[in-house]
């Protein structure tokens, strides 16, 4: 419960109609995609709803933003942020803590076209920033959730890998300089804003020791060390001409595909050929996006509703290990020679080039520029999320891959998780296959509580099986109990990632439960 004086503090700040603590109004932010996982997983009902903020609150500004977190600090209560919201990750984890939404902060600041790179604030989505930037030839690096999410977000808060991250990298190698207020509510800057003469955003580093590892470390904190008001983003030449031509309805749109971009389906008959593939293919630097999808997943990517999936079976049953690649070119020179490493490397690799047997619809084009490809997940399906998430080579990517199906397929025989054969997998190269991630996407009937709970107990194995192979953290680690059992085995970063929170945080003001509690109220 928030408090009748602790109410009118904070209305203060920001006015009677950018408040609430209305129980209507409460529910909205409770109900989160995936929110029964989470409750399982902390030995409670399946029930769709987390847990529901004291109040919430929409600042317009950063120094409203200070205002509010100080009034925290002198009431003891904690708070919450999040700007677009995608997932449980974004609803308060503690009673007596205000959700901070960050929806009226929705600004481009900044489009540096010489230095290509973007200042944005939290409520801006990658397709509002990918629209503005396409103007001036470039393009944005943008999560596998989807343009509808925050860049923001992902560069500074979450983890951030996307379709095209072998191109444009993942979220967490995308920041430059930041605007970053603790929870002291004091502003820190960071990288080059923070110099006295002419400052700007151009890197996120100054001199002397970093402190983006410090900001968000491989997945992030989620708000547990502070809240985000702008950040800079890198940018990127758009992969073709960027020409955006869309007609029709949803979800039969179509589709003027720009010069030049080419879509391949690649087939590969064992894990020794894709992974062999995988590395060819990115040595040449010649893609735009360049992953492996279960045979399932590529079905379902190209098509705009179940029928349609499931017309593909034919081609599902041949299908093996399959590549999905895209190119892109400014000229038709660049086009013509991308092509022919293409058909070169096809050939050199063993592959067969299944991309006209499978009906890639002009849309299909604008989905990957857009990074909707995701959403075919939710279009076949209910409810999914993912396990493992671990980044590192390519070989590791496979091994987990490999090592992963035979548990899959042994809960799918339990019932509870659906049916994908054990080979729900999606595998990204990044930065030209310097890395590579892996997660496994897999179905749950969110309506039915043994399917929850049978996700939960597949997940439990599945971080079982990081630990005993050595394959990383996921990166959907989630508070106290999951760092303190990964922390031993990983040379005790939970004792380190403390000791931040400690330092940063010593009382818990920001919401300490998707990233870990302070020693001294732990």
């Amino acid at each position: 419960m928030i408090k009748d004086n602790e109410y009118e503090a904070l209305e203060k700040i920001v006015g009677s109609q950018n408040i609430s603590r209305e129980p209507v109004i409460l529910d909205t932010y409770a109900f989160q995609w995936c929110a029964e996982l989470l409750n399982v997983i902390n030995d409670k009902p399946p029930a769709r709803y987390y847990l529901r903020p004291a109040a919430v609150i929409l600042p317009s500004s950063t120094e409203e933003i200070q205002q509010i977190v100080r009034v925290c600090n002198k009431y003891g209560l904690k708070f919450k942020a999040f700007s677009t919201g995608l997932g449980p990750w974004n609803c308060v984890s503690t009673p007596r803590t205000i959700q901070i939404d960050l929806r009226r902060m929705n600004k481009i600041v900044k489009i540096d076209t010489k230095n290509q790179y973007a200042v944005v604030e939290p409520y801006v989505s990658g397709a509002q920033l990918q629209a503005e930037v396409m103007k001036f030839g470039l393009n944005c690096h943008m999560p596998g959730a989807g343009p509808q999410v925050s860049p923001l977000a992902s560069a500074t808060s979450m983890a951030g890998p996307g379709f095209t991250s072998a191109s444009t990298g993942f979220a967490g190698r995308n920041v430059l300089g930041v605007e970053w207020v603790l929870p002291s509510g004091d502003l820190l800057q960071l990288g080059a804003l923070g110099q006295k003469n002419d400052p700007d955003w151009f890197t996120g580093d100054g001199p002397g020791p970093s402190l983006r590892g410090i900001m968000r470390g491989f997945v992030g904190a989620k708000s547990g060390l502070g809240i985000f008001t702008k950040v800079a983003v890198k940018l990127y030449p758009f992969p073709s001409k960027p020409e955006w031509k869309i007609s029709g309805e949803s979800p039969n749109y179509k589709f003027e595909i720009p010069n030049y971009l080419k879509f391949y389906i690649i087939n590969y008959k064992d894990w020794d050929a894709l992974t062999n593939a995988l590395r060819r293919f990115e040595e040449e630097e010649i893609s735009f996006m360049c992953y492996y999808a279960s045979r399932g997943a590529i079905c379902a990517s190209f098509a705009n509703s179940r029928e349609e999936m499931f017309s593909y079976y034919s081609i599902h049953t041949r299908l093996k290990r399959p590549l999905t690649l895209m190119i892109g070119a400014q000229t038709e020179r660049e086009f013509e020679y991308k092509k022919k490493i293409v058909e070169g490397l096809i050939q050199e690799t063993g592959g067969k080039d299944y991309t006209k047997k499978i009906k890639i619809r002009d849309v299909s084009y604008a989905e990957a520029l857009r990074c909707l490809l995701g959403f075919h997940g939710f279009l076949i399906t209910g409810c999914f999320q993912s396990t493992h998430g671990g980044m590192d080579t390519i070989e590791m990517a496979i091994r987990m891959a490999k090592l992963n199906a035979p548990i899959k397929r042994k809960f799918i025989e339990k019932g509870g998780i659906a049916d994908d054969q054990g080979e729900g997998v999606w595998l990204a190269t990044y930065e030209r296959g310097h890395m590579a991630h892996c997660e496994m996407p897999t179905m749950y009937d969110a309506t039915k509580p043994e399917s929850v709970v049978g996700w939960v107990e597949y997940a439990h194995a599945c971080d079982e099986l990081d630990l005993k192979e050595h394959l990383g953290i996921p990166f959907f680690i989630e508070g106290d109990k999951q760092h303190e059992w990964y922390g031993p085995h990983c040379m005790n970063y939970h004792i380190w990632l403390r000791k931040i929170k400690e330092a940063f945080d010593p009382q818990n003001i920001a919401d300490p439960g998707f990233y870990i509690t302070s020693k001294k109220t732990s």
